[in-house]
């Protein structure tokens, strides 16, 4: 058994086709297939149930998934224990963010070489476990209102504290060849019209919560999502460079704006997303992470 199969079988689940894993991948379709029967030849039994709509798991397969998910985080887990433990650090664990990037590279400007900086991307999930475990000191997180409770039952079981600072809207994200780079707003009826950008898969995430803003109801199901990446770079120039757009933060720290990339505010829309940061009450932040909270509370 190999980690290449475990994570072509819990993209496959979470895409819901074998086609999508394999965008979502970089490789292709048939390879992604071979690699997922391999696996089920080694463990004896059929993990998927394939037909033309695409693929979900089998009773057996259900179980398979959720270990293998945990198998999947251990190794993240370990791959980012060979980071040097240095003690004048940073260590910050955040949604992939541009903005997050330039307030680091401030603060190198700020602290110099000497400090190492240690910087994870990745969902809630992941960033409250990198606190968890010590891995970070701070985690950058925004949650929806409605998911504040769940959150915070999350958080009392680890023993850490969200510590909001904002409430922000949703926008949609254009670039200068997107049709509708010229105007101002967007209404929410005209969300399936669009092709988007969609990033990490999270219960938390913005996207999982479209349906619950405001006036604006929209079945996620219609929504036309062509491509997805956790990667900035990915997301930065296919807004630069083609008609795909993406859901965002409805902020952009005007220093920090560097791209010809636009904000579309969504017609309706009231702020349902609180931004903090998430840390463990009982561990003292280090003079580098407080530099870095009391910069991102004066950004916000």
């Amino acid at each position: 058994m190999e980690m290449k199969q475990l994570e072509s079988f819990v993209t496959a689940c979470e895409r819901g086709s074998i086609s999508q894993a394999a965008a979502c991948m970089y490789t292709t379709q048939p390879n992604v297939s071979k690699t997922i029967r391999t696996l089920e030849h080694e463990l004896g039994r059929p993990l998927l149930v394939r037909s033309g709509k695409g693929v979900q798991p089998t009773v057996y397969g259900k179980t398979v998934l959720e270990y293998a998910k945990l198998i999947l985080r251990a190794t993240a887990t370990i791959s980012s224990l060979a980071v040097p433990d240095e003690q004048d650090g940073l260590r910050l664990s955040t949604y992939p963010s541009n903005m997050v990037s330039r307030l680091l590279v401030d603060f190198y400007k700020t602290w110099g070489p000497r400090i190492h900086i240690e910087h994870h991307e990745g969902t809630v999930e992941e960033i409250t476990n990198h606190v968890h475990q010590g891995i970070s000191e701070v985690g950058i997180v925004y949650v929806a209102q409605k998911q504040t409770p769940t959150f915070q039952h999350i958080l009392f079981h680890k023993k850490l504290e969200f510590v909001p600072q904002s409430e922000k809207s949703i926008c949609v994200y254009v670039g200068p060849q997107h049709p509708l780079y010229h105007a101002e707003s967007v209404d929410f009826s005209e969300l399936p019209n669009l092709k988007f950008m969609r990033g990490v898969r999270d219960f938390f995430s913005m996207e999982h919560h479209l349906e619950t803003v405001s006036m604006g109801v929209i079945d996620q199901s219609v929504m036309k999502h062509v491509i997805y990446s956790d990667s900035d770079h990915s997301i930065i120039n296919f807004l630069l460079h083609t008609d795909v757009c993406s859901l965002g933060l409805n902020f952009m720290h005007r220093p920090y704006e560097q791209y010809d990339i636009k904000p579309l505010s969504i017609n309706g829309c009231e702020p349902f997303l609180q931004i903090g940061y998430v840390l463990d009450p009982e561990r003292p932040l280090s003079p580098q992470a407080s530099w870095l909270i009391e910069r991102f509370r004066e950004m916000l």
